[in-house]
């Protein structure tokens, strides 16, 4: 009872005994923690629980169609479900909540991991009172602190496109950085992927980057490049943008150029690129999780540890070999 903060025990022996606890190195079980919680309320014990934590403006805006970015989630309850976990949903924006009271009503609910997921754009900091939880976070959107955390493996799924894309016989390639992404350092790893494939290549088929660190090109800006360049083959981080700007052209794909894509989500609009399985990630980081909570470790961490998760290269309409 002293280490839940109960108001039965008086506030100096609470401290005298957490302070013992911090001591000895003692962390909650949660395992153990979700059974007494079950004991004390009477309620049969179905499974011990996950939080899984955003802060977007609006309670579901991290999820399609509210925004267009991978979910993670799926993949997650569906391996919690099978470690003997439930997932639930929280939502840390939720008016007038405050991180004390937050952090307060996952403990009262014998839950003792956290499953962060992608923060909002223009966010990448989070508060909790992390010593009380096993976290790990999804994606690259979280800077501080730094957790355990899985995400796509960028520079090599940069890589394996400009592999496929000189296996299928292009030699002229260029990389369009088309739409800013929501996650910082990504772009830096996409583009030291294409600068090692550079190297390897002759030297007249060296294309400069079409790349705004802050915004999107213009389509003015893209068609001065396309002209100079002279590309065969376009990797763009994102593909609809570039679609656009080579049909204002009267640009055909892939017939006159093709194109492909290194954030290959949308499976159903038949683009070619690397697609990363956004419940295989939901998958891993829960595994991830689940360790954390079994050996007792909270916090943050003094050495945070980064799964990387490869993406597949996936054939689509805007890439055919070259002729």
């Amino acid at each position: 009872m002293a280490l839940r903060d109960s108001s039965r025990i008086s506030l100096p022996q609470r401290r005298k005994i957490q302070d013992l606890a911090r001591k000895m190195g003692y962390r909650i079980n949660p395992l153990v923690a979700a059974l007494m919680k079950s004991r004390r309320s009477g309620t049969p014990l179905k499974a011990a629980a996950i939080a899984y934590v955003t802060c977007y403006p609006t309670r579901w805006g991290w999820r399609p169609p509210h925004i267009d970015r991978p979910d993670y989630f799926p993949g997650a309850e569906a391996r919690a479900a099978k470690l003997g976990y439930r997932l639930d949903h929280f939502w840390l924006a939720e008016p007038g909540m405050k991180v004390e009271r937050f952090c307060d009503i996952l403990q009262n609910r014998a839950i003792h991991g956290v499953l962060l997921g992608r923060l909002p754009p223009g966010l990448h900091e989070m508060e909790l009172l992390w010593d009380r939880f096993s976290c790990v976070a999804l994606g690259r959107t979280l800077h501080r602190p730094q957790l355990h955390r899985v995400t796509e493996d960028h520079f090599a799924s940069c890589s394996l496109a400009v592999d496929r894309l000189l296996a299928l016989g292009y030699r002229r390639i260029g990389l369009v950085f088309s739409e800013p992404d929501d996650s910082p350092g990504v772009g830096d790893r996409w583009l030291g992927a294409f600068a090692r494939k550079q190297m390897s290549m002759a030297p007249r088929d060296r294309l400069p980057c079409l790349w705004h660190e802050a915004a999107q090109p213009s389509p003015a800006a893209f068609e001065q490049w396309y002209r100079g360049c002279r590309p065969e083959a376009i990797l763009a981080t994102q593909a609809e943008p570039v679609l656009q700007w080579l049909d204002g052209m009267g640009k055909q794909v892939p017939r006159d150029v093709s194109v492909a894509t290194l954030v290959n989500d949308h499976l159903d609009r038949g683009w070619a690129g690397v697609h990363s399985d956004p419940d295989l990630m939901g998958s891993l980081a829960t595994e991830m999780l689940v360790g954390l909570m079994h050996r007792s470790e909270t916090g943050i961490p003094a050495a945070p540890h980064e799964v990387l998760l490869p993406g597949e290269w996936r054939d689509g309409a805007t890439c055919r070999r070259a002729s």
